[in-house]
This record gives C-alpha cells, structure tokens and sequence, in this order.
C-alpha cells in the first residue's frame, strides 16, 4: 500500500489508511464565525480530522484566512500579486506609491491581513489605472527612475490595451493559454470570431481577417507578435481589471473560454490544418498555390455563416467537429 495515503489520528492513537472529501466547513476567526470549503482528511474508523501531509494545517489556515477576507471585503493575496503583474512593479515600490510603509505589502506576504482602509487602496489601485498613475505621481519622490521607467513602460502598454478591444482579446487569449505562438494565436483569434458568430450572433473583432498561406492571420496582430517566430509568445499581462477587458463582454469571454478549451488544446500545426480546410478560408485562397502567399480578405458572412451551420457554440459539438476534420 501506498504510505503517503497514511496519517496519525490522535483519536485511534494510530496510523491510519485517511479518506480525502472536499467539505464546507464554519469556525471562528478573529472574532468572526466564517465558512470554507477544504479537502479535509479524516480517519476512516472515528471520521476524525487527520494532517494529511506537512503542509495540511498551513493550506487549512490560509483557505480560513481567505474566507475571512472575502467575508470582509478585504484585499486577497491573488489580487495583489497581480496588481505587481499588471504594473510591472516591486512590492517595496507599490508600497511607496500606495502611501504605505515601506515593508507593508511584503508582510501581506507573510501572512498579515490588510486594514479595510489599506484594502480598498488596493482595490482600487488594481480597478483604475488613472488612480494608480495619480498616486505614482504624488510618491514618485520615493522610487527610483529605474522602477519608475518600468511601471512607465507598462503603462504604455495598458493605454495600448485601453484603446483596442483586439488587443484585449489578444492578451487575454496569451495569458490564459499554457502556452501558444504566433502561428496558434492567429486560429486562435479567427476561432473566436467565428464561435463568438455561433454562440452570440455578434462580430467580437473589427480587424480584418486574412487568407494567407498558413491560415486565418489578422494583419494588425501579426506584426506585433512574429519576433517570437515559432517560439511561444512570453509578455501577456496576467490581470481581467481595469482597461484590460474594459471592451469585451462576459457573453464574449465565454465564446474566447469556449474556444480556449477546445481548438486551444492542438497544435498551431494542427489548428493550421484545421483552418485550412474552412470554406471562408479555402473560398479566398482559389487560384493560389499551396506554397504561394496572398493575403485575400477573409467574408465575414461566409465565416459566420460556417460556424453558425457547423453548430460550433458548444465544447461537444467544437471537440466532436475538431475530430472529424483531423481524421478528412
């Protein structure tokens, strides 16, 4: 038998085989009752509560914390990593534009729970990139021109995402994808256009799309992104507040989810194949040759159309469609 399947269950005075079940638990913290979801390990004979590793009793305090913090409005330790994502910047740095102690966003590290005050200073320094660009400009006396160059340089970047729903989309398709290159997010971002058709009837980009050799391509997309060659592209930026999806709805995000989970788990080769053989692709590439370029645009009616006949709205239909024109 498996030992790490073992625990100490200091009722029984034994080691015993544990059982693992995720359970909503409520107690006290702080002063507060709370209520949390964990996988709790019990022993099979007496169902009392056992460590399950080393780690048990760290994971079930952090998973209370969280609770309380939630229960309270307070900041989580999730959403200020990503504050330091989104900006480009230290943790010393956004302490001293926040109007912090020095070390106070280290400690929120270390397991301290930020004021309600302190708490929606972060909040809306991560909702609202003008706020954050006022507080930098009172504290920019406390940090270097190093970081100040960094956070400048990314907010260049967010102005970018700010004014174009593409570029949202872009970024979102980046940061949620494992892993993809410029050739896989091209189909990536012609897939969704054509889901986004399927499932809300509804054009999700503006950019045209084009029927070069490879494949769909946008033109505006591509320029950005093909320094990265073959390799997967590295400079997304990991945050869904504020500008970053400022222009694109929760209807379209299910459509970009929905095309994350299908076409998003093949190849760009594959996708490439896949694109390849589409009528809105195949319709503009008559008269060429395989290895010739072109850079026909591709109809917009003929590409919503396609999605819509081919029922392309659902994981099921998407994964059973993506089977039948690999095995063409």
């Amino acid at each position: 038998m498996n030992k790490m399947n073992y625990a100490y269950c200091s009722e029984c005075e034994d080691l015993v085989e544990f059982v693992e079940k995720e359970e909503w638990i409520e107690e006290e913290y702080k002063g507060q009752m709370v209520r949390f979801q964990f996988k709790v390990g019990r022993c099979p004979e007496c169902g009392e509560e056992v460590a399950t590793d080393l780690d048990y009793i760290t994971r079930r305090t952090e998973a209370k914390m969280e609770a309380y913090k939630k229960q309270n409005g307070i900041i989580l330790e999730r959403e200020i990593k990503e504050i330091l994502e989104k900006y480009n910047i230290g943790k010393e740095n956004l302490s001293e534009i926040a109007g912090f102690g020095k070390v106070t966003i280290k400690r929120y590290f270390a397991g301290y729970i930020p004021s309600k005050e302190y708490s929606d200073i972060l909040y809306k320094i991560l909702d609202d990139e003008e706020f954050f660009i006022e507080m930098m400009e009172e504290n920019r006396h406390k940090i270097n021109e190093k970081a100040i160059q960094k956070v400048s340089d990314r907010l260049k970047e967010l102005k970018e995402i700010k004014d174009s729903k593409t570029q949202q989309v872009v970024n979102y398709i980046i940061t949620n994808m494992e892993e993809v290159t410029p050739l896989g997010l091209q189909k990536l971002l012609a897939f969704s256009q054509g889901v986004n058709y399927a499932l809300n009837k509804t054009r999700l980009l503006s950019d045209q799309c084009q029927a070069w050799q490879h494949g769909y391509v946008y033109p505006s997309v591509y320029g950005q992104y093909k320094s990265f060659r073959y390799g997967p592209i590295d400079n997304g930026i990991s945050s869904m507040h504020g500008c970053m999806l400022s222009k694109v709805t929760t209807e379209e995000i299910k459509a970009i989810d929905l095309v994350i989970k299908t076409f998003g788990l093949y190849s760009p080769k594959t996708l490439e194949l896949i694109s390849h053989k589409q009528r809105p692709w195949k319709e503009k590439r008559n008269g060429y040759l395989s290895t010739q370029p072109g850079n026909e645009i591709v109809d917009e009616e003929s590409l919503k159309d396609y999605f819509i006949e081919n029922h392309l709205n659902t994981e099921e239909n998407i994964l059973s469609y993506i089977m039948k024109e690999i095995r063409k």
